[in-house]
Protein backbone atom coordinates (compact mmCIF):
# COMPACT_ATOMS: atom_id res chain seq x y z
CA UNK A 1 0.00 0.00 0.00
CA UNK A 2 1.39 3.59 -0.61
CA UNK A 3 2.17 6.05 1.80
CA UNK A 4 0.13 8.93 -0.10
CA UNK A 5 -2.15 10.98 1.20
CA UNK A 6 -5.19 9.84 -0.67
CA UNK A 7 -5.93 11.37 -4.53
CA UNK A 8 -9.24 13.01 -5.29
CA UNK A 9 -11.81 11.12 -6.84
CA UNK A 10 -11.90 10.26 -11.04
CA UNK A 11 -12.33 13.72 -12.85
CA UNK A 12 -14.91 13.80 -15.98
CA UNK A 13 -14.69 16.77 -18.98
CA UNK A 14 -17.04 19.26 -18.52
CA UNK A 15 -20.14 18.56 -20.32
CA UNK A 16 -20.80 19.35 -23.89
CA UNK A 17 -23.52 20.94 -25.50
CA UNK A 18 -26.73 17.88 -25.75
CA UNK A 19 -28.32 18.07 -28.87
CA UNK A 20 -29.88 15.30 -31.11
CA UNK A 21 -28.25 13.79 -34.35
CA UNK A 22 -29.76 11.67 -37.04
CA UNK A 23 -26.85 10.50 -39.39
CA UNK A 24 -26.35 8.03 -41.91
CA UNK A 25 -24.75 4.79 -41.90
CA UNK A 26 -21.99 4.06 -44.05
CA UNK A 27 -19.63 0.88 -43.01
CA UNK A 28 -21.20 -2.04 -41.05
CA UNK A 29 -18.16 -4.85 -39.91
CA UNK A 30 -18.24 -7.78 -38.33
CA UNK A 31 -15.03 -7.08 -36.20
CA UNK A 32 -15.63 -10.75 -34.73
CA UNK A 33 -18.65 -13.73 -34.59
CA UNK A 34 -20.41 -11.07 -32.05
CA UNK A 35 -19.18 -7.78 -32.49
CA UNK A 36 -20.47 -5.46 -35.02
CA UNK A 37 -18.76 -2.34 -36.33
CA UNK A 38 -21.54 0.38 -37.03
CA UNK A 39 -19.59 3.72 -38.67
CA UNK A 40 -21.46 6.89 -39.24
CA UNK A 41 -20.82 10.02 -40.98
CA UNK A 42 -21.96 13.15 -41.75
CA UNK A 43 -21.37 16.85 -42.36
CA UNK A 44 -23.11 17.73 -39.40
CA UNK A 45 -20.71 15.48 -36.75
CA UNK A 46 -18.26 18.54 -36.64
CA UNK A 47 -20.21 19.43 -34.14
CA UNK A 48 -20.11 16.66 -32.19
CA UNK A 49 -17.66 17.66 -29.28
CA UNK A 50 -15.54 14.00 -28.88
CA UNK A 51 -13.61 14.05 -25.58
CA UNK A 52 -12.70 10.62 -25.86
CA UNK A 53 -12.48 7.90 -23.24
CA UNK A 54 -15.70 6.57 -21.90
CA UNK A 55 -17.92 8.98 -23.82
CA UNK A 56 -21.24 7.81 -24.99
CA UNK A 57 -24.64 8.76 -26.27
CA UNK A 58 -27.97 7.80 -25.58
CA UNK A 59 -29.18 5.86 -28.96
CA UNK A 60 -32.77 6.56 -29.85
CA UNK A 61 -35.08 3.11 -32.02
CA UNK A 62 -38.43 4.10 -32.64
CA UNK A 63 -40.59 1.60 -33.85
CA UNK A 64 -39.88 1.08 -37.98
CA UNK A 65 -43.44 2.83 -38.85
CA UNK A 66 -42.61 5.79 -37.03
CA UNK A 67 -43.41 9.10 -39.27
CA UNK A 68 -40.52 11.45 -37.66
CA UNK A 69 -40.93 15.25 -38.02
CA UNK A 70 -38.46 17.13 -40.24
CA UNK A 71 -36.13 18.13 -39.13
CA UNK A 72 -35.66 15.95 -36.32
CA UNK A 73 -34.16 18.11 -33.38
CA UNK A 74 -34.23 17.14 -29.76
CA UNK A 75 -37.14 19.60 -29.23
CA UNK A 76 -39.36 17.92 -32.30
CA UNK A 77 -38.59 14.59 -30.73
CA UNK A 78 -39.46 15.12 -27.54
CA UNK A 79 -42.52 16.61 -29.14
CA UNK A 80 -43.26 13.43 -30.26
CA UNK A 81 -43.10 11.56 -26.86
CA UNK A 82 -46.82 12.16 -25.80
CA UNK A 83 -47.02 9.44 -28.98
CA UNK A 84 -44.47 7.25 -29.36
CA UNK A 85 -41.16 7.38 -26.53
CA UNK A 86 -37.91 5.46 -28.47
CA UNK A 87 -36.33 2.88 -27.15
CA UNK A 88 -33.28 4.38 -25.63
CA UNK A 89 -30.18 2.70 -24.84
CA UNK A 90 -26.68 4.57 -23.52
CA UNK A 91 -23.38 3.43 -25.86
CA UNK A 92 -19.91 4.34 -25.85
CA UNK A 93 -18.23 6.37 -28.86
CA UNK A 94 -15.91 3.45 -30.52
CA UNK A 95 -14.02 5.99 -31.95
CA UNK A 96 -14.47 9.66 -33.37
CA UNK A 97 -12.38 10.90 -36.24
CA UNK A 98 -13.16 14.82 -36.28
CA UNK A 99 -11.45 15.62 -39.59
CA UNK A 100 -13.87 12.65 -41.95
CA UNK A 101 -16.70 13.46 -39.37
CA UNK A 102 -16.94 9.99 -38.70
CA UNK A 103 -17.98 7.52 -35.33
CA UNK A 104 -17.69 4.28 -34.78
CA UNK A 105 -19.96 2.54 -32.46
CA UNK A 106 -19.74 -1.21 -31.31
CA UNK A 107 -22.48 -3.54 -30.41
CA UNK A 108 -22.27 -6.49 -28.71
CA UNK A 109 -24.64 -8.90 -30.85
CA UNK A 110 -26.81 -11.17 -28.33
CA UNK A 111 -30.07 -12.48 -30.84
CA UNK A 112 -33.29 -9.98 -30.69
CA UNK A 113 -33.05 -9.83 -26.97
CA UNK A 114 -32.75 -5.99 -26.99
CA UNK A 115 -33.28 -3.17 -29.49
CA UNK A 116 -29.78 -2.45 -29.98
CA UNK A 117 -28.28 -5.87 -30.81
CA UNK A 118 -31.96 -6.57 -33.17
CA UNK A 119 -30.84 -3.26 -35.06
CA UNK A 120 -27.17 -3.56 -35.36
CA UNK A 121 -27.82 -7.37 -36.96
CA UNK A 122 -30.35 -5.70 -39.51
CA UNK A 123 -28.27 -2.68 -39.89
CA UNK A 124 -27.55 -1.83 -43.64
CA UNK A 125 -25.49 1.26 -45.17
CA UNK A 126 -27.77 4.12 -45.82
CA UNK A 127 -29.94 3.06 -42.46
CA UNK A 128 -30.07 6.38 -40.14
CA UNK A 129 -28.72 6.30 -36.42
CA UNK A 130 -30.31 8.17 -34.14
CA UNK A 131 -28.39 9.38 -31.03
CA UNK A 132 -28.38 12.30 -27.88
CA UNK A 133 -25.44 13.68 -26.32
CA UNK A 134 -22.55 13.39 -26.03
CA UNK A 135 -21.92 12.67 -22.17
CA UNK A 136 -18.78 13.88 -20.33
CA UNK A 137 -15.74 11.46 -20.49
CA UNK A 138 -13.66 10.28 -17.88
CA UNK A 139 -10.36 12.19 -17.49
CA UNK A 140 -7.40 9.90 -16.11
CA UNK A 141 -5.71 11.27 -12.77
CA UNK A 142 -2.10 11.96 -14.42
CA UNK A 143 -0.62 12.14 -10.59
CA UNK A 144 -2.00 8.25 -10.41
CA UNK A 145 0.99 5.62 -9.87
CA UNK A 146 -0.73 3.09 -11.88
CA UNK A 147 -3.91 2.50 -13.62
CA UNK A 148 -6.25 -1.12 -13.75
CA UNK A 149 -8.60 -1.40 -16.02
CA UNK A 150 -11.40 -4.26 -16.39
CA UNK A 151 -14.73 -4.95 -17.61
CA UNK A 152 -16.06 -7.79 -19.87
CA UNK A 153 -16.97 -7.11 -23.99
CA UNK A 154 -19.20 -4.38 -23.44
CA UNK A 155 -16.75 -1.98 -21.73
CA UNK A 156 -13.72 -2.93 -24.71
CA UNK A 157 -14.81 0.58 -26.31
CA UNK A 158 -14.02 2.38 -23.46
CA UNK A 159 -10.86 0.31 -22.18
CA UNK A 160 -9.84 1.12 -25.93
CA UNK A 161 -9.96 4.77 -25.70
CA UNK A 162 -8.50 5.30 -22.49
CA UNK A 163 -5.76 3.11 -23.12
CA UNK A 164 -4.75 5.28 -25.88
CA UNK A 165 -4.67 8.52 -23.71
CA UNK A 166 -2.71 7.34 -20.36
CA UNK A 167 0.41 8.91 -18.97
CA UNK A 168 3.32 7.22 -20.59
CA UNK A 169 5.64 5.49 -18.24
CA UNK A 170 3.33 3.93 -15.74
CA UNK A 171 2.12 0.33 -15.47
CA UNK A 172 -1.07 -0.38 -16.87
CA UNK A 173 -3.02 -3.34 -16.56
CA UNK A 174 -6.60 -3.92 -18.29
CA UNK A 175 -8.51 -7.21 -17.89
CA UNK A 176 -11.50 -7.87 -20.94
CA UNK A 177 -13.24 -10.55 -20.36
CA UNK A 178 -15.18 -12.60 -23.73
CA UNK A 179 -17.32 -15.27 -24.75
CA UNK A 180 -13.88 -17.21 -26.28
CA UNK A 181 -10.57 -16.53 -28.32
CA UNK A 182 -12.74 -15.90 -31.49
CA UNK A 183 -13.65 -12.76 -29.62
CA UNK A 184 -10.80 -10.68 -29.12
CA UNK A 185 -9.70 -7.63 -30.67
CA UNK A 186 -5.99 -6.55 -31.61
CA UNK A 187 -6.05 -4.15 -28.91
CA UNK A 188 -2.50 -4.16 -27.40
CA UNK A 189 -1.58 -4.14 -23.76
CA UNK A 190 -4.92 -5.96 -23.14
CA UNK A 191 -5.38 -9.43 -21.44
CA UNK A 192 -7.99 -11.42 -22.43
CA UNK A 193 -10.87 -13.94 -20.47
CA UNK A 194 -12.47 -16.25 -21.43
CA UNK A 195 -15.58 -17.67 -20.49
CA UNK A 196 -15.39 -21.11 -22.93
CA UNK A 197 -19.28 -21.64 -22.15
CA UNK A 198 -20.16 -20.02 -19.06
CA UNK A 199 -23.09 -17.58 -19.58
CA UNK A 200 -22.17 -13.66 -19.93
CA UNK A 201 -22.89 -12.36 -16.29
CA UNK A 202 -22.32 -15.95 -14.36
CA UNK A 203 -18.38 -16.31 -14.99
CA UNK A 204 -16.43 -15.06 -12.46
CA UNK A 205 -13.06 -15.13 -14.67
CA UNK A 206 -12.42 -10.98 -14.12
CA UNK A 207 -12.61 -11.40 -10.76
CA UNK A 208 -10.57 -14.21 -10.42
CA UNK A 209 -8.12 -12.71 -12.84
CA UNK A 210 -7.90 -10.11 -10.30
CA UNK A 211 -7.51 -11.54 -7.27
CA UNK A 212 -4.71 -13.59 -8.76
CA UNK A 213 -2.91 -10.50 -10.11
CA UNK A 214 0.33 -8.93 -8.72
CA UNK A 215 -0.53 -5.44 -8.32
CA UNK A 216 2.09 -2.64 -8.64
CA UNK A 217 2.76 -0.81 -5.17
CA UNK A 218 1.44 2.78 -5.43
CA UNK A 219 -1.43 4.93 -5.42
CA UNK A 220 -3.64 3.22 -8.24
CA UNK A 221 -6.68 4.55 -10.62
CA UNK A 222 -9.20 1.73 -11.19
CA UNK A 223 -11.87 1.90 -14.13
CA UNK A 224 -14.96 -0.90 -14.55
CA UNK A 225 -17.29 -1.75 -15.96
CA UNK A 226 -19.60 -3.73 -17.09
CA UNK A 227 -22.22 -6.14 -15.54
CA UNK A 228 -23.44 -5.38 -12.13
CA UNK A 229 -22.81 -8.21 -9.80
CA UNK A 230 -19.20 -8.62 -12.01
CA UNK A 231 -18.32 -5.20 -10.59
CA UNK A 232 -19.55 -5.22 -7.27
CA UNK A 233 -17.50 -8.24 -6.92
CA UNK A 234 -14.30 -6.48 -8.25
CA UNK A 235 -14.67 -3.65 -6.57
CA UNK A 236 -15.52 -5.62 -2.94
CA UNK A 237 -11.82 -7.24 -3.74
CA UNK A 238 -9.64 -4.19 -4.41
CA UNK A 239 -11.57 -2.04 -1.52
CA UNK A 240 -11.92 -5.38 1.27
CA UNK A 241 -8.77 -7.66 0.68
CA UNK A 242 -6.18 -5.12 -1.59
CA UNK A 243 -7.34 -2.00 0.59
CA UNK A 244 -7.44 0.44 -1.77
CA UNK A 245 -8.94 3.90 -1.32
CA UNK A 246 -12.93 3.80 -2.17
CA UNK A 247 -12.32 7.17 -4.11
CA UNK A 248 -9.58 5.02 -6.32
CA UNK A 249 -11.91 2.22 -7.03
CA UNK A 250 -15.63 3.45 -8.95
CA UNK A 251 -17.73 0.90 -11.14
CA UNK A 252 -19.99 1.25 -13.34
CA UNK A 253 -22.70 -0.92 -14.30
CA UNK A 254 -23.10 -0.95 -18.03
CA UNK A 255 -26.01 -4.01 -17.64
CA UNK A 256 -27.38 -6.07 -15.48
CA UNK A 257 -28.15 -10.05 -15.60
CA UNK A 258 -31.77 -11.08 -16.19
CA UNK A 259 -32.60 -7.57 -17.11
CA UNK A 260 -33.46 -6.96 -20.80
CA UNK A 261 -30.03 -6.22 -22.85
CA UNK A 262 -28.66 -3.81 -25.30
Amino acid sequence: MSSKPEAPARRRSRRQETRLWRVPVVRVERVTPHLARVTVHDDSLADLAGAGTDQNVMLYFYPEDTVLPEPLTLESARALWSQVRPLTRTYTIRRHDPVTNEVDFDFVLHGDSGPASAWAQRVQVGDHMIFVGPSPAYQPDPAADWYLLAGDETALPAISSILAVLPPGKPVLAYVEVADAAEEQPVPGVTWLHRDGVPAGESTVLVDAIRAAELPDGTPEVWLAGERGAMLAVRTHLLSERGYPRQRVRPTTYWRLGESGN
